[in-house]
């Protein structure tokens, strides 16, 4: 789907054109029952006095005994049922999150994550914190397209939580880069087919972050449209994030 766009300020036209066209893929997309399994479903009262939801995904040899970091994995569109199981076949399981509880959330009344505000995400990771057996930072943020633009708001909320930033694609709009971001990682990956206002949002974000943050990397998934085929190795774009020295 490709979109030409005369600025910026343009982008949230396309976000909304292409979160229908995610919104669509994902409802027709099937997900390997193998991969259903792995997802326990939780919710709890939500500010707008209806229920968010989010998916869970523990480490093989879980032991509630012990503290595990945590993979928020943010989906794009609206964030339904089937997107976010979509969402963790194509982009968020790897290896290198077998040590990692994945924390998957599902849109909140069907809008996208987008729409949580700061104290709607807070209330999010509060449960998230009481209900499961997690450490109090070095947490990892992964998003893509609405879940990418959403990552940024999460760090805004809670900067001292996290440790870095993955997008497939994403990055800030207009939010205020936080001094307590100044240790993170992050990876802007941006499919090669993508549209060019998704590749210029990642190039701007890299403008804003070099040097407010620990290290900032821009990542071309080659031969992928906007939403990533299966059939795509996504584990090229963590070994960027996991070769990063610490």
């Amino acid at each position: 789907m490709k979109i030409k766009l005369k600025n910026m300020k343009q982008l949230t036209v396309l976000i909304l054109l292409l979160s229908v066209c995610f919104t669509s893929y994902g409802q027709k997309f099937k997900v390997p029952d193998s991969i259903i399994k792995e997802l326990e479903v939780k919710e709890f009262e939500y500010i707008r006095t209806a229920k968010i939801k989010y998916k869970v995904v523990y480490p093989k040899n879980y032991d509630e005994s012990k503290q595990y970091p945590v993979l928020l994995g943010l989906s794009g569109g609206n964030a339904n049922d089937k997107i976010v199981n979509y969402c963790y076949y194509t982009l968020f399981k790897s290896h290198y999150f077998n040590n990692y509880i994945t924390i998957l959330p599902l849109g909140p009344s069907g809008s996208a994550l987008t729409d949580m505000d700061d104290n709607e995400i807070n209330l999010l990771i509060k449960d998230i914190k009481e209900k499961e057996s997690v450490t109090k930072n070095n947490w990892i943020l992964a998003g893509t397209s609405m879940g990418g633009l959403a990552a940024f708001n999460f760090a805004v909320a809670k900067p001292e939580l996290f440790e870095g930033i993955i997008t497939f694609p994403g990055g800030i709009r207009e939010q205020k880069v936080s001094e307590k971001w100044k240790n993170y990682k992050i990876v802007l990956a941006v499919s090669e087919k993508d549209d060019d206002d998704w590749k210029t949002l990642n190039e701007s974000t890299k403008s804003k972050l070099t040097g407010k943050v620990k290290s900032i990397e821009v990542f071309t998934i080659e031969g992928e449209e906007h939403i990533i085929s299966p059939e795509y190795d996504i584990n090229k774009v963590y070994d960027v994030y996991f070769n990063i020295k610490k």
